[in-house]
């Protein structure tokens, strides 16, 4: 009774600072009791509209299986308007605001100017995308579901698809859709590898998830090899070799086991015709044996594209061509190769976009990166930090992978960069609050 009634008096200065404060209980402790999670360890967590939205948007886009991606956009936005929280946008939206934006002022300097704003507003969608992505996963529950639902999908049909009824383009394995490019392919499982192997890491660690999560992870391995994408595999070895030293030396038993699995189930599967294609990548160190790094010509074929993909930027380096006219301006500036795309993520932003565009997709991509990075750097290690590497991981795969392939216009790195910057501002709203409640009780006293 005494505590209620010191808390029911002084209705001024200490009467609202008690009051704008969460209880002690609700902060995070290590004293507080663990939360409530599910049999699969996810932390217990309520639905919305704008996530159930969300679902249905990836369900659609990863599998294919259903028209119905535009609907569970419209469900997410709608959702989002409604919610009681605060709408959230960060600063990396407005940077990507800010790219669409100069996208649509340098459409006016190209003569495919309606063209050009037709690609805009497909761009658009994923601006809105994003925003969906980053106020629907507002909880560790939601933001971990969601990545598990993400997964699932892939892995049971493009991945499943791949290795169960693929088809072949030069012996190369593909799926259908956006996955009939083997580049594509691979580097999208790329970034389902992140997430795979961040639910492996999830804490409680619950044996079927982490098998599923391993399984899962094995299977994109795979298909990654026998897509032959060489630029995935450099992706690959750049952002998740340094990760996966630093567990081999946490855990070399663990690392020795699962690397045994790995190497074993790829000497079953993987064709001699792969590692064939994969050791010609140390041809594509030099200009004087690029054309020896495979027998198709593809890699000396793609070193001329960007030679003119060169010559197109140096011309027009400020507004660029066009938002998304690459092809049809490399078959005026080279018509002997045609309507062609970059294979370089990096060369197509300057050469379309211009200067400005380059430095504003970037930055769009590295300010969440360092914001991940900073946040988990900062807070002490624990189990939301660990999984959350491996997605920052690979992310900078992806962005190595990008310079040798145009991934500007998929979906799929807009949502990682959502749940990426939601993963962070999780961890960096636990030192706040608890910054704030001891602020508030040394007031009080």
């Amino acid at each position: 009774m005494k505590s209620q009634s010191r808390h029911s008096a002084a209705p001024g200065r200490g009467g609202s600072q008690s009051e704008s404060v969460p209880p002690e209980s609700a902060l995070p402790s290590s004293s507080a009791p663990a939360p409530k999670v599910s049999w699969l360890g996810l932390p217990k967590f309520g639905w919305s509209l704008t996530l159930f939205g969300l679902c249905v948007y990836t369900f659609a886009v990863v599998t294919f299986k259903a028209p119905v991606g535009n609907a569970g956009a419209v469900i997410a936005i709608v959702g989002m308007l409604l919610q009681r929280e605060k709408l959230r946008i960060p600063f990396p939206i407005w940077i990507f605001g800010s790219f669409l934006l100069w996208a649509f002022i340098s459409s006016f300097a190209s003569p495919y100017t309606d063209l050009v704003l037709d690609n805009i507003f497909e761009q658009l969608k994923l601006f809105m995308i994003m925003i969906v992505v980053v106020n629907a996963l507002r909880t560790e529950g939601q933001l971990r579901f969601y990545l598990m639902f993400f997964l699932g999908c892939f892995v049971l049909f493009p991945v499943r698809g791949t290795l169960v009824g693929g088809d072949r383009i030069q012996g190369r394995a593909v799926w259908n859709f956006i996955y009939a490019n083997p580049n594509d392919l691979a580097t999208l499982c790329l970034l389902a590898l992140g997430m795979a192997l961040a639910v492996m890491f999830f804490a409680p660690r619950r044996p079927v998830v982490r098998l599923g999560a391993a399984v899962s992870a094995l299977a994109l391995i795979v298909v990654m090899f026998l897509s032959e994408s060489r630029g995935a595999f450099i992706g690959l070895m750049a952002g998740m070799g340094w990760g996966l030293g630093r567990l081999g030396l946490k855990r070399p038993i663990l690392t020795l086991l699962l690397g045994g699995v790995v190497a074993l189930v790829l000497s079953m599967t993987i064709p001699p015709a792969v590692w064939e294609r994969l050791s010609g990548i140390e041809k594509l160190t030099s200009t004087s044996t690029i054309a020896e790094a495979d027998p198709e010509g593809s890699a000396e074929e793609r070193f001329e594209i960007q030679q003119t993909a060169w010559r197109i930027f140096v011309g027009h380096p400020i507004f660029g061509v066009g938002f998304g006219m690459y092809r049809q301006v490399n078959a005026k500036y080279a018509p002997s190769l045609g309507e062609k795309d970059t294979h370089n993520t990096y060369l197509n932003l300057a050469a379309e976009t211009g200067l400005p565009g380059l430095i504003l997709w970037i930055s769009l991509v590295v300010s969440v990166l360092l914001f991940a990075y900073r946040v988990r750097k900062q807070a002490a290690p624990d189990e939301v930090a660990e999984p959350q590497a491996w997605v920052e991981r690979a992310l900078f795969g992806y962005l190595v992978a990008a310079m040798f392939g145009t991934y500007v216009k998929l979906s799929f790195p807009y949502i990682m960069l959502g749940i990426l910057w939601c993963w962070a501002k999780l961890k960096q709203s636990e030192p706040e609050l608890l910054g704030e409640a001891k602020e508030s009780r040394a007031c009080a006293a």
